[in-house]
C-alpha cells in the first residue's frame, strides 16, 4: 500500500481563526499537509461553501491552503469502507470527497512527513512543486511566493511489526515563510 503524507500542526494561527479554514472539495485525491490553490466555490447546488481546491501552478505561487484533517485510517472493501484499520500513512482524502484545509501563516509551525515533499534529501526550503502534485519540493534558494523555512528533521512513532510505537516515521519541521 501507498504512504500517504502525514501533518501535524504545531503552532498554526488557523487552530484559533476560523476565517482561516474552509471546506474544500478537489477531483484529486489529496494527502495531509498536500497544498492547494482556492479560487472560487464549487457552484455545486448545496454545496455552498465548500471551495475548489487546484493544484499550485507555479514555485512563486501564493494564497496556498493546507489540507488537513483529522488522520481516520480506514480500509476499503468492496462498496464497505471500515474506519479504524491500518496506520497513521493510510489515511488520505479520496478524489471528490470534502475535507478541509487551513491558511498556512507566517510563522506557523507545521511538520510534514517525507511523503508531502518531491524527496527526502533536505535544503534549506520548500517550495510550491509546479509540476501539479500538491506537494513542496526541497530547494536551496527562496522563490517569491509562499514558501516553508526548514528547521530540523524528526520523527513521529508509529506501530511497527512487533511493538505499538516502536516504528519511525522520519519527518520534517518547518515555519511558514514569505520570500
Amino acid at each position: 500500500m501507498t504512504n500517504h503524507g502525514v501533518l501535524i500542526p504545531n503552532k498554526v494561527q488557523a487552530k484559533d481563526i476560523d476565517a482561516l479554514v474552509r471546506p474544500i472539495i478537489c477531483a484529486s485525491a489529496l494527502d495531509n499537509g498536500n497544498i492547494v490553490q482556492l479560487n472560487q466555490k464549487t457552484g455545486v447546488t448545496g454545496e455552498g461553501e465548500v471551495w475548489l481546491a487546484t493544484a499550485p501552478s507555479s514555485a512563486s505561487a501564493t494564497n496556498l491552503w493546507m489540507v488537513s484533517q483529522p488522520e481516520q485510517p480506514f480500509a476499503i472493501a468492496g462498496n464497505n469502507t471500515y474506519y479504524g484499520l491500518g496506520n497513521i500513512q493510510d489515511f488520505y482524502t479520496t478524489a471528490c470527497a470534502v475535507t478541509t484545509a487551513f491558511r498556512l501563516k507566517e510563522p506557523d509551525i507545521i511538520t510534514l512527513t517525507a511523503d508531502d515533499l518531491d524527496s527526502s534529501t533536505a535544503a534549506a526550503y520548500a517550495i510550491p512543486d509546479d509540476s501539479g502534485n500538491f506537494k513542496y519540493k526541497w530547494s536551496a534558494v527562496t522563490t517569491t511566493g509562499e514558501i516553508l523555512k526548514y528547521v530540523a528533521t524528526t520523527y513521529i512513532p508509529c506501530a511497527s511489526a512487533s511493538a505499538i510505537g516502536m516504528g519511525r516515521i522520519t519527518a520534517y519541521q518547518f515555519t511558514a515563510y514569505k520570500a
